[in-house]
Parts: C-alpha cells; sequence; structure tokens
C-alpha cells in the first residue's frame, strides 16, 4: 500500500507548494499556454508580469499607476503593499514595462492596474489570478502562481548571480548578521539581472537560442 494515500491531501498539496520549480522546457509550455488560453488579456498579462519581475501576487493585484513609472523603469510597492512592512522598488525590465502599457489602456481610468471588471474602483479580487490559472490546462505538474518567484530564484541562482541581489529583488528580509549589517539596495545589479531574467525568459518562449552562461542569452 502507497503510504501517501494516508495522507491529507493539505499535506500533499502544501509539500507540493514549497518544492515546485519550472524547468526553462515548462516556462516555455507555461508562456505558450498561457497566450493560447482563453482568459482575459489582463491576466494573461499579470501573469506573465510575475515570472518577469518575481512579485508576490498581492503586490501586483494592489498596483496603482501612480507608482508605476515607465520612463525611469521603476515600480514603487508601498510599505503598505508589502510583506517586509518596508517600501520595495521593483526595476522594469524593457518586456515588463511594455506589459505594463498594455494593461493601461485596459485598466481605463481605474488608479488601480488591474481593476475590478464590476467595479474599477477596486483591485481584482484576491482569488481571481488563482481561479484564472486553475481554468488552464498545462501538459504539466501542477504548479502555483507563487511557484513562479521559485523558479526565477533558483534558475538566477543557477546562473551565478549573487544570492544578496536575488533576495533584495524577491523583497525578502535577509536573515542573521548579514541582514542585520548589510543595507545595500543592489540597485544597479537587480536592474541588471531582471532585464537578464526577462531576456533568458523572451528566449525560451520564442525558442532562440538560449546559452548557459551569465549575460549568455543570444
Amino acid at each position: 500500500m502507497n503510504p501517501a494515500l494516508a495522507l491529507p491531501m493539505r499535506f500533499i498539496t502544501k509539500a507540493r507548494s514549497r518544492t515546485r520549480t519550472l524547468s526553462p522546457d515548462e516556462i516555455r509550455v507555461y508562456l505558450r499556454s498561457l497566450y493560447q488560453s482563453n482568459i482575459r488579456r489582463q491576466f494573461k498579462l499579470a501573469l506573465h508580469l510575475i515570472l518577469l519581475t518575481l512579485v508576490r501576487k498581492s503586490e501586483l493585484l494592489f498596483a496603482k499607476w501612480v507608482d508605476v513609472d515607465l520612463e525611469s523603469g521603476e515600480w514603487q510597492i508601498p510599505a503598505a503593499n508589502s510583506k517586509t512592512g518596508k517600501p520595495h522598488v521593483v526595476y522594469l525590465s524593457t518586456q515588463a514595462a511594455d506589459l505594463f502599457r498594455e494593461l493601461k489602456p485596459l485598466a481605463g481610468e481605474s488608479q488601480w492596474v488591474l481593476p475590478s471588471r464590476s467595479s474599477p474602483a477596486k483591485p481584482f479580487a484576491h482569488n481571481a489570478m488563482n481561479q484564472a490559472l486553475a481554468s488552464m490546462t498545462f501538459p504539466m505538474e501542477p504548479f502555483t502562481i507563487h511557484d513562479l518567484r521559485r523558479t526565477g530564484s533558483t534558475l538566477l541562482h543557477e546562473k551565478g548571480f549573487s544570492s544578496d541581489v536575488v533576495e533584495k529583488s524577491l523583497n525578502h528580509t535577509i536573515g542573521g548578521v548579514r541582514g542585520v549589517y548589510n543595507k545595500a539596495e543592489y540597485s544597479d545589479q537587480r536592474r541588471e539581472m531582471l532585464q537578464f531574467w526577462a531576456n533568458y525568459v523572451e528566449a525560451l518562449a520564442s525558442e532562440r537560442k538560449v546559452l548557459l552562461g551569465r549575460f549568455g542569452v543570444a
């Protein structure tokens, strides 16, 4: 008898959500399936943006246009929307900025980047993106929106980027003594890394040759 059958499903699901990362091939399948699906365009762009920016779902849900500066390529996440309780800057790759530009007319006059269809004065419902993702069929093992962040972190570490730069981009609090003494923001490195990541993802989606060395997207 399989001992896993005796475990409640919530424990199996929880374990998967803490370990699941998408392979490069699965990233390609994810994006192609996403854009070939019948979900609303805003959902497609939002789920793509989370992969490119590596933000938390809630950080994008509560994003306002006043905090997005496409000229400077910076998206300010205020402390109230940040899990760490501190402001956070997301440096936008050219691809991420283009997704925001496409979202702008779709938002109409709403202050929200992702306004609710029923009430533009409110953002997407908390579970809206989860439901959109669940409505699609992917020819791969199940994954969650949060797993996109883990995927980016894993692959960027594998490509030799500094752990501090990756963690700062994910808006994680660095623990221990290093967290106490290291107050660096790594702005230039984060901007460079997120552009590398967007180029890498774009190359996967278009099946252009992707070299494994750092800064090696052809």
